[in-house]
């Protein structure tokens, strides 16, 4: 009871505090939940959609420097970028009307092994508080409730006890993975969710979970009141999500988001079948090696435009991901979405005496070294690592990337680092950042 009535009480203290600032996270959360009610080929959501693209584009070109010399509102006469893009010209996607040190830092390496920074406004991270209570909500969140979520946490991304006492969250590490620590993860979320809670991960992490659980069994979740489940990141395949919906006796959800935008779609019905966000964004398809829109149904470049990021406007962005364009009936309603989502699996890794790591953490690692601009880890074999850099000038700092990878290796690691002008892509375009090589039988 006690529990409850403080989740009540959060809820309350949070809306009212938001009410005090001019209630723009309610403003855009009911924005959120009218037009997710509505067709999305109807002439509300057509007209909503062309007068927010048409204020970012003049705004764009009115005060950045990259889009100066665009000076049009159809959105297919601007170019398609992309994090190198933006890495190379950063300080012209600014925005001359905003302050940078007022600006809230975004950091990403995605799945491309490209470490990027990029920048939002407070009005637009707003927004995105709205979207994650949105979308949260879907898959039974309330705000004020419990969340627990499982990260390989570091200094920087680490927030204090008293941050997460107020907000209701517990953040659990998942840097290691073996066997010993999964077993002290979920005597930690037992406890954590004791009066309900939603969890949060990426997909990689619960690939390690219910990978365990086809070994150990599922008797030590007996404990866990997870009421649900949301993935995030990489593709949620669905042997995945049904070992960990089971193991904790609830549904699980995929979400298809990333740091530099916000959330831009989750799945409901169909696996994997992103209901997409078409307040807050356009998508669009495009052909792998033209800016073209595909054929109906046909599989391309994923290309998003942010409708709200004033401060560093990213307009037909291509996040590196490829799908399909469907429609998929809602409530009555048609809905626009994304499927045949071109996800793979993360490869697990594992540190020099055998015990498993989660591929984030060396990823969040990279972010100390802005120099670099791509990497590849690959583990070579049981203590053999070799890592692959390309930096734009000379690299002086490989004994700290050494340092810093054999803490999370172990001090028998065998590490390699080689320079190299480009890492390879995949068939879909797309790098690989992590790689095992081993064969562990």
């Amino acid at each position: 009871m006690m529990a409850k009535a403080m989740s009540r009480l959060r809820n309350l203290a949070f809306w009212l505090l938001d009410s005090a600032k001019g209630a723009k996270i309610k403003t855009a959360y009911k924005r959120l939940k009218a037009f997710d009610a509505i067709d999305s080929t109807s002439l509300e959501m057509l007209e909503h959609q062309k007068n927010a693209l048409e204020k970012i584009l003049k705004h764009a070109c009115t005060t950045t420097e990259f889009y100066k010399e665009y000076h049009s509102a159809i959105l297919s006469d601007f170019p398609v970028i992309d994090k190198n893009i933006i890495r190379a010209r950063q300080d012209d996607f600014m925005s001359d009307k905003f302050d940078k040190a007022d600006l809230i830092t975004m950091k990403t390496s995605g799945s491309t092994g490209i470490p990027f920074t990029c920048y939002q406004d407070r009005d637009k991270k707003r927004k995105v508080n709205a979207e994650v209570i949105f979308y949260s909500e879907k898959a039974g969140y309330s705000v004020g409730g419990k969340l627990i979520y499982l990260r390989a946490l570091t200094r920087g991304n680490h927030k204090p006890r008293l941050h997460q006492l107020i907000q209701n969250e517990t953040l659990l590490d998942i840097s290691r993975l073996d066997d010993q620590n999964i077993e002290q993860l979920l005597t930690k979320i037992a406890k954590a969710s004791r009066n309900g809670a939603m969890m949060l991960a990426y997909a990689a992490t619960y690939d390690a979970l219910v990978d365990y659980f086809r070994r150990k069994g599922t008797a030590t979740t007996k404990g866990c009141k997870v009421n649900g489940i949301i993935s995030s990141s990489e593709m949620l395949f669905d042997e995945t999500r049904k070992g960990i919906a089971e193991a904790f006796n609830c549904h699980c959800f995929s979400r298809y988001s990333n740091q530099e935008n916000g959330i831009i779609g989750q799945d409901d019905i169909e696996n994997n079948t992103f209901v997409l966000n078409e307040s807050h964004y356009i998508i669009e398809v495009l052909e792998m090696n033209t800016d073209k829109p595909v054929e109906n149904d046909a599989i391309g470049r994923i290309v998003v435009t942010d409708l709200y990021n004033y401060a560093m406007p990213m307009i037909r962005y291509d996040t590196g991901d490829i799908g399909s364009i469907t429609y998929v009936k809602r409530r009555g309603v048609q809905k626009k979405a994304i499927t045949n989502f071109g996800g793979r699996r993360v490869d697990s890794v594992f540190d020099c005496y055998g015990n498993r790591i989660s591929p984030h953490i060396i990823t969040i690692n990279f972010w100390a070294f802005p120099e670099i601009t791509q990497f590849q880890f690959i583990q070579e074999s049981k203590t053999r690592y070799n890592i692959k850099i390309n930096t734009r000038e000379t690299f002086l700092r490989q004994d700290e990337v050494r340092a810093a990878m054999l803490k999370i290796l172990g001090n028998e690691a065998e590490i390699t680092i080689e320079n190299v002008a480009e890492i390879p892509v995949l068939a879909s375009g797309k790098r690989k950042p992590i790689i095992n090589k081993m064969n562990w039988g």
